[in-house]
């Protein structure tokens, strides 16, 4: 089974995007979310399994690559803590007003 740093990486040469390019588009996402910015050293961090991939991320993720909603955050383990489940789900609200 593919997991999800493996699938992030194939949609990625799919849609002819650099890891850079993904950080700009991420940039995009989080600036109309009022976040931080994503470095490209991050998203190879991530997609290296240096940081964990939370939902939260893999939902702008989602987002940034124009997935379906769940595409990304299902590959991974859903969050544990009441206060985890409640920031992905304020998340993903916030997200679905972007689309």
């Amino acid at each position: 089974m593919m997991d999800v740093s493996e699938y992030v990486d194939l949609i990625l040469k799919k849609k002819h995007l650099s890891r850079a390019e993904f950080a700009s588009i991420i940039n995009d996402v989080e600036r109309r979310l009022g976040e931080k910015k994503t470095t490209p050293t991050n998203i190879t961090n991530y997609l290296n399994g240096y940081f964990p991939l939370r939902p939260k991320v893999l939902a702008k993720w989602e987002v940034a690559l124009n997935l379906k909603e769940g595409t990304l955050i299902n590959m991974v383990a859903p969050p544990i803590t009441k206060e985890s489940k409640k920031e992905l789900s304020n998340t993903i609200m916030e997200l679905r007003k972007l689309r």
